[in-house]
């Protein structure tokens, strides 16, 4: 499931969480282990100690290295993955629950497999499950104030739509990484915009 770009909704029932910088990844625990990055890159070699999850299941999150202020740091991650750098420590941030013991759980409305998921007991030194907020206002404030990425915002009731943006992110413009992405979105819609024609 995918996020589109939006205002932080102020009404209705929303949950809210830190939008993490780091390599998305869907991890599965059930069998030999595997882990896939957003696009489909098999990223299991490269983040063997995924093998020691206590659980059996399938999960969506990030995969985050902190820097010495705390902060999240994307170079530190691609010297992880992408130079295959193993002394740097990686994190996995599990923000969804999409199967457990053999059991498809993406069905279930996101409030449900939330619960499931904070109930796993998931808090190693290598993975947590992050906290989520229902005042979304607040989190954005506390995510500028601490010059993170952005925020994610889900419906509770939906269930988990492989492939489709149906969650919310806020981007925040004063992030470092930023107006890196914009201008790669930009060159995107370019070389798009030719191909067509």
């Amino acid at each position: 499931m995918l996020a589109k770009s939006g205002r932080l909704p102020t009404r209705g029932s929303w949950s809210s969480e830190v939008k993490w910088d780091g390599f998305r990844a869907i991890v599965s625990t059930e069998g030999r282990l595997r882990v896939r990055s957003r696009r489909g890159w098999n990223m299991t070699e490269h983040v063997g100690f995924l093998e020691q999850l206590p659980v059996r299941a399938v999960l969506d999150g990030e995969l985050v290295a902190f820097s010495s202020d705390g902060k999240p740091d994307f170079e530190r991650v691609c010297e992880r993955i992408l130079f295959r750098h193993a002394e740097v420590p990686l994190i996995f941030l599990v923000f969804d629950l999409l199967s457990l013991d053999g059991r498809d759980l993406r069905a279930k409305p996101y409030r449900e497999r939330r619960r499931t998921l904070e109930e796993l007991g998931l808090e190693g030194p290598q993975w947590r499950v992050p906290e989520t907020f229902d005042d979304g206002p607040s989190l954005w404030e506390a995510v500028c104030e601490h010059e993170l990425e952005g925020v994610v915002a889900k419906r509770p009731h939906e269930p988990y739509l492989c492939g489709e943006r149906a969650w919310l992110k806020v981007k925040n413009r004063s992030y470092w990484r930023y107006e890196l992405e914009r201008e790669g979105a930009f060159r995107r819609r370019q070389r798009a915009v030719l191909v067509r024609n």
